[in-house]
């Protein structure tokens, strides 16, 4: 059997031999002659006789591409085609006499090169024209060229070449030319006075100068000086022309002709002239137009701020800012703009003062345009306050606040950037559309792929993303472009069948694409509800499935295994992939003979959790491998066995991939599927049809209990709300009558607090609730609602805090008489500014990397997986339990010890121990309920956790207004003498209602005697 090499070298000499059939090679013509006889005689006229045909030589040229070749194969064909014995008969009429390989041409890291071989050349024409990579030997020949040869020959013999002709020269006298040279010195760190030397020495100097025997120097002159400032003046007797005084901006009066400053360093063009050179600026006449090249025009909508006040005079054409502005706006953007047509000024508006202009061109660069915004600022910004606020990015460069800045793509990237300049001094990235330059080659070869080319093609893309591996995955756009790729090549094997090899490396390919490292990239493509990438991916493996080769193979790479096999028709079958899938046909189901199983180890990073009930579904995880079976042939009873992924989680439900939900987005869909069991960890799932399958899990909360303890926190915070508004009122009401002295008044300070920070707290939890409940989550919303909920839920231990350090110092420090301002500024503090510093250090340090808040489950709150930000509020909650905890030992070992009266001034004991008495329960009451909620986080699959959880969280309101108000003696005296008064008001306002009008002076001295004295009662007769 012929080994592949020699296969491949007979295909060569195929190609040659079909070459030279169409170089008419095969053109033999019958020739006819007369022959005079050997003896002498006559031959008849009319007698001709055909003789044997003449061979023809022809040499024929074949040029083969091997850009997929192996190096080696290349080696082996050379090696062939000179120990072949010739002549080769190709056909009656054709043989090959000699095969020679003269040229090969290859990139290397220095360019590209086309050398010739052995005993060829290239002619000297070609060394001159296309550039020689070589020495030229004998003034004729060379073995190397720059470029593919332009003429379209290719090496020559070296025998075939001749020498170039020399020209003929004839004696004439030497002719003298005259050149003038510019010539830049870059003087940044000379000083001024070593530059005036410098010039007083070529000043001095005595001409010619004589630099060789055939160049000479006639004169040195200074003429330009350009300085730090960004303006360039001319040496006496030298001047700017008029195009580029009114191109740059003049520094000085404008002559009929030139000016001797321009504000800029010219980028191109010539430095001052001599003013005797220069010429006015004249009008051009206008000439008929010749027609040119239609380009499209390009319309920039641009803007930039200043910090300056607005007035509406300012959009006058005529205001001197306007014009001035106007101008600068032209003249740089002409500056710095190839293909610059206009700009104009179109408004100048409020915000301080913000600038509107149009740039009209036909070459958009955003480095040109990035170069103008920096001259705008250079030119303009001292004059009228412009800034930049975020400063030389490597990507986006430099930008105002709330600027919107596109920025071109690397190198070996094609496509744009966009980004937007935020307060803090940074860009944050809006969309990024770099797409690497090898896939968009590649997604551009796959547009015109034929089934031949699969092998090349499938071969040269596994390596390519491979090799691009870190890049790819971390580029959504590039991401999306190989499942375009992808998507092709499922429509090519449509007709032409899939082999072993071809499959491996498209299931290698797609592997890339479902690897970790892509998670966050299809996170940004699945947000995106336009773009179905993700839908597309699993489709295009279905699609290719469908068309394997009828051979059976199993192809295992690291992210998908592939097992394609037949089917027992008597008995079940039982498909164990990986040990970790597991599929039961029954034999009544078998009509087919061949089932294709692909199993995917991380299609999770790929496919979002949506289901059918929800497009913005953040809730469900996948939580099983995602398993694709196809059949030659139809079933209707198929079970699966998964193993869960994450152990720790319940609530599974059996799914499948519904290529037509939300309008051909795509989501999970549980139609035709039915949870049989789950136990040991492992999900059995029975279906009637098959497609993509895995199972779903769902959030920590329980099903079944979801709507219930909402119900139950919704009642519990209105109830808790309610009653904090009835306490703040109380408190209210009796606030005089009950802080007669300042530890009292210190304790009626700190509920109110409490029950102020757990208000909001409530307030704050509600809206947070809304937002979760939005489709689509406002991230920036729901990051504010879990700040303010962080917040006041802290301020609210804290203030408890107060309570307790209150208790302990009016018990521990008996004598000590600290003022009223000092207990409130340190009480303040304590309650207020330690729970501000530890939320606004939580959010400094998570919010940047997006673990701020939960992601999971939409809830707006502190995030737990990813950061463990949730600690920041469980551990200054709890420890304050535990310090008021000790402080009311101690408290209470003191009391016992002493007794109450031994320990507090008379006129404090109720307020101690109403303290006392209010710490103890609601210390364990709200130390009971977060440590509830870390349980809720430990064990979070314990149903009486999570409801004991929701009705001690939702009824604290309550608990403060019964022991923090209404428990307390003295609030209910107060409350008992307001009463009285507001009824004995009413009595003595009716009896002085009913009284005579000839008694009028006496009943406004009963009203007011009774206002001081509060007589109990008054006549049955009122005023008799």
């Amino acid at each position: 059997m012929a080994s592949p090499k020699t296969v491949w070298y007979l295909s060569v000499l195929l190609v040659f031999c079909s070459s030279l059939e169409k170089q008419d090679c095969l053109e033999t013509p019958n020739v006819t002659s007369e022959e005079s006889p050997t003896d002498g005689s006559q031959v008849p006229s009319g007698e001709k006789r055909e003789v044997t045909a003449t061979l023809i030589e022809k040499v024929g040229e074949v040029e083969l591409d091997v850009y997929n070749i192996p190096l080696e194969d290349i080696h082996y064909l050379k090696f062939h085609v000179k120990s072949v014995t010739y002549p080769i008969l190709i056909s009656s009429v054709l043989i090959v006499t000699d095969i020679n390989i003269t040229t090969e041409c290859s990139s290397d890291p220095s360019g590209f090169r086309c050398r010739c071989e052995d005993q060829y050349s290239w002619s000297c024409d070609q060394c001159s024209s296309d550039g020689s990579c070589g020495e030229i030997v004998d003034g004729k020949t060379c073995g190397c060229l720059n470029n593919y040869p332009s003429d379209g020959k290719f090496c020559q013999p070296i025998t075939n070449l001749t020498a170039c002709p020399s020209p003929t020269t004839t004696a004439e006298p030497s002719t003298t030319y005259g050149e003038i040279l510019e010539i830049e010195l870059d003087m940044t760190d000379i000083s001024a006075t070593l530059i005036d030397v410098l010039r007083a020495s070529v000043s001095g100097l005595t001409y010619p100068v004589l630099i060789s025997n055939v160049l000479s120097v006639t004169e040195v002159n200074f003429t330009t000086a350009c300085y730090p400032n960004n303006t360039c003046r001319c040496e006496d007797q030298y001047g700017w022309s008029c195009d580029q005084c009114l191109s740059y901006g003049s520094c000085d009066n404008i002559t009929d002709d030139s000016c001797g400053c321009i504000k800029a360093i010219p980028s191109y063009g010539p430095f001052c002239q001599p003013i005797t050179n220069l010429m006015a600026c004249t009008t051009p006449s206008p000439t008929p137009a010749l027609p040119a090249e239609e380009k499209t025009e390009n319309t920039l909508n641009l803007q930039f701020s200043m910090a300056i006040t607005f007035d509406s005079n300012f959009n006058d054409e005529n205001n001197a800012m306007f014009k001035d502005i106007d101008q600068t706006i032209k003249v740089i953007y002409k500056r710095n703009m190839r293909g610059f047509i206009s700009a104009k000024l179109n408004r100048l508006k409020s915000g301080s003062v913000i600038a509107d202009f149009t740039v009209i061109t036909t070459i958009v660069d955003n480095v040109e345009i990035a170069k103008a915004k920096a001259d705008i600022v250079s030119t303009l910004g001292e004059k009228y306050n412009i800034r930049f606020t975020c400063l030389n990015n490597t990507i986006f460069g430099s930008g105002q606040v709330n600027e919107i800045v596109v920025a071109d793509c690397k190198l070996d990237e094609v496509g744009q950037k966009t980004a937007i300049c935020q307060e803090n001094g940074h860009f944050s990235v809006r969309e990024n559309n770099c797409v690497l330059k090898e896939i968009e080659n590649l997604f551009f070869l796959s547009q015109a792929l034929v089934g031949t080319g699969l092998p090349v093609f499938l071969e040269r893309l596994r390596n390519s993303t491979f090799n691009l591996l870190d890049r790819i995955v971390a580029s959504p756009a590039t991401i999306s472009t190989i499942v375009n790729i992808l998507k092709n090549v499922a429509n090519v094997s449509r007709s032409t069948p899939i082999n072993k090899p071809l499959m491996k490396n498209f299931l290698e390919t797609a592997g890339v694409l479902t690897s970790k490292g892509a998670k966050a990239s299809w996170d940004v493509l699945n947000t995106n509800l336009n773009k179905t990438e993700s839908s597309a991916f699993l489709g295009t493996v279905e699609t290719i499935s469908n068309f394997l080769t009828d051979d059976f193979f199993d192809i295992e790479t690291s992210r998908i295994i592939l097992n394609k096999t037949t089917v027992n028709n008597s008995i079940n079958n039982l498909f164990n992939l990986n040990s970790s899938v597991l599929i039961d046909i029954p034999a009544s189901e078998a009509s087919f003979n061949s089932i294709t199983i692909i199993t995917f180890d991380s299609l999770d990073n790929v496919l979002p959790a949506r289901n059918s009930s929800s497009l913005n579904n953040s809730v469900n995880t996948i939580n099983g491998k995602v398993v694709l079976v196809k059949v030659n042939g139809t079933v209707k009873n198929v079970t699966f066995r998964f193993d869960v992924l994450n152990k720790t989680q319940a609530n599974h439900q059996c799914v499948f991939w519904n290529f037509n939900l939300f309008d051909g987005l795509g989501g999970w869909d549980d139609k035709g599927c039915e949870l049989q069991s789950e136990k040991n960890d492992t999900v059995t799932c029975h279906c009637n049809h098959l497609t993509s399958f895995s199972i779903l899990m769902s959030p920590s909360i329980p099903a079944v209990l979801r709507d219930a303890l909402e119900l139950i926190t919704y009642i519990g915070v209105g109830i808790s709300m309610g009653c904090l508004v009835v306490c703040l009122i109380i408190e209210m009401l009796v606030w005089n009558a009950v802080t007669g002295n300042n530890t009292s008044y210190m304790r009626h300070v700190s509920i109110v607090n409490i029950a102020v920070s757990l208000l909001i707290a409530n307030i704050w939890f509600i809206i947070g609730a809304a937002i979760s409940e939005n489709e689509k989550k406002d991230l920036a919303a729901c990051s504010t609602a879990t700040f303010f909920i962080h917040f006041f839920y802290l301020a609210l231990f804290f203030w408890m805090l107060v309570s307790g350090l209150l208790l302990l110092y009016r018990t521990v420090m008996v004598f000590s008489h600290m003022s009223k301002p000092a207990m409130l500024a340190i009480s303040f503090s304590l309650g207020y500014g330690a729970p501000l510093i530890i939320a606004v250090i939580t959010i400094a340090v998570t919010a940047p990397g997006k673990q701020y808040i939960r992601d999971n489950d939409g809830v707006c709150w502190l995030n737990w997986k990813d950061s463990n930000a949730l600690l920041a509020f469980v551990i200054p909650a709890l420890t304050i339990v535990v310090i008021n905890l000790l402080i009311l030992i101690v408290v209470l070992f003191k009391m016992l010890r002493r007794g109450v009266r031994d320990v507090t001034q008379p006129d404090e004991r109720n307020v101690l121990v109403v303290i006392a008495r209010c710490l103890a329960i609601l210390t364990p009451f709200f130390g009971t309920t977060w440590g509830l909620g870390v349980g809720t986080m430990t064990t979070p699959n314990n149903r009486g956790i999570h409801i004991v959880f929701a009705i001690f969280n939702s009824l604290q309101g309550l608990f403060i207004l019964v022991f923090g108000t209404l428990l307390d003696k003295k609030i209910r005296e107060a409350l008992t003498r307001r009463s009285q008064v507001s009824s004995n008001r009413k009595k003595t306002t009716s009896a002085a209602t009913s009284s005579s009008g000839g008694l009028g002076f006496f009943r406004i001295r009963r009203r007011n005697v009774f206002n001081v004295s509060a007589a109990p009662t008054s006549s049955p007769t009122g005023a008799s």
